[in-house]
């Protein structure tokens, strides 16, 4: 089956933001019903992403692929890596709690700035951007749209620069864990 492209093309996340940024500027933002909407909209989509990450992961856990993964994990500022050895299963859930740890602190971000800041406008985008960011997120390019866990989707994932994705080249920052990946590691376990 396979993703469609513009979900990972830079180009698509920025003319997305504009498009977002100019319908918002059209919106009557001092209208308490208007706000109001764009509140229940707002958090009614994170609630929506939330439980949609959560069936995600049960997704990956229906599967279970116990194919087993080693790789050298470095922490920022260490100069040894440690030896990490799990599942293919226990990696994949990982990275969907992860993304569901950035939400929340998305939620928290936009909530401190909505409330305590009075911004608004962060409210639109933020209803539509992160149901993108989950069907966009390597797991679920994988597990929902079927791409083949190869090249950037072969694990462990290597850390995004989204400044060299918009430059055109390859990431050259990419994560130190991932760069030590080893090939010969992977066996099935029935």
């Amino acid at each position: 089956m396979g993703s469609p492209s513009f979900l990972t093309s830079p180009m698509f996340n920025i003319a997305f933001m504009l498009v977002t940024m100019q319908v918002g500027k059209k919106i009557d933002w001092e209208d308490p019903s208007t706000l109001m909407i764009a509140r229940i909209g707002y958090y009614g989509a994170q609630v929506l992403v939330l439980l949609l990450a959560y069936a995600l992961m049960q997704l990956v856990k229906n599967k279970n692929d116990t194919t087993v993964l080693k790789y050298t994990e470095t922490k920022a500022g260490a100069t040894q890596g440690q030896q990490v050895e799990t599942t293919t299963v226990a990696y994949d859930v990982a990275q969907v709690q992860q993304f569901i740890q950035s939400t929340l602190t998305s939620v928290a971000m936009i909530s401190l700035m909505h409330w305590q800041f009075k911004f608004t406008q962060p409210l639109l985008l933020q209803s539509i951007l992160p149901f993108k960011n989950l069907l966009a997120h390597k797991i679920a390019l994988i597990y929902l749209w079927g791409d083949a866990p190869e090249g950037a989707l072969k694990r462990p994932f290597q850390a995004e620069n989204p400044f060299a994705a918009l430059m055109g080249g390859a990431s050259p920052t990419a994560e130190p864990a991932a760069a030590a990946a080893v090939d010969d590691g992977h066996e099935k376990k029935d």
